[in-house]
């Protein structure tokens, strides 16, 4: 990125579109639905997007398909990820799964607490 010099809140060129940076607390932005699974757009570009998710209890994301990849970080909660073939996964805080552009992916919350996870996608 010519003239990019890595100082906050600095203009970067994305060449199709000009953005600002952005530093936000994303757990300031956590709110729960009690009708179903909360998508919380929280940046957007041409080439990729950041999404808080909040699930309460019972709440799911079915198993689906994308043509990017994602990146799922939990930062609450515990779920069960379903993955390619019937795979199933406990996760919890601090737990990140990469899911390859084409792979099923899909999460489902059967515990009291809420989960609370950032989805980030490209393509």
């Amino acid at each position: 990125m010519d003239g990019y010099t890595g100082k906050p809140d600095e203009t970067i060129d994305t060449r199709e579109t000009v953005m600002q940076s952005l530093i936000l607390d994303c757990r300031s932005q956590i709110v729960f639905s009690d009708e179903k699974a909360n998508k919380i757009p929280i940046a957007e570009s041409d080439r990729s997007r950041v999404n808080l998710w909040c699930l309460g209890s019972g709440q799911h994301i079915h198993p689906h398909v994308h043509d990017g990849d994602h990146i799922w970080v939990i930062l609450e909660g515990k779920g069960t990820f379903f993955g390619e073939e019937n795979t199933r996964k406990e996760v919890g805080p601090d737990t990140v799964l990469f899911l390859p552009a084409g792979s099923s992916h899909g999460i489902e919350n059967a515990h009291e607490e809420g989960l609370v996870f950032l989805s980030i996608s490209a393509g």
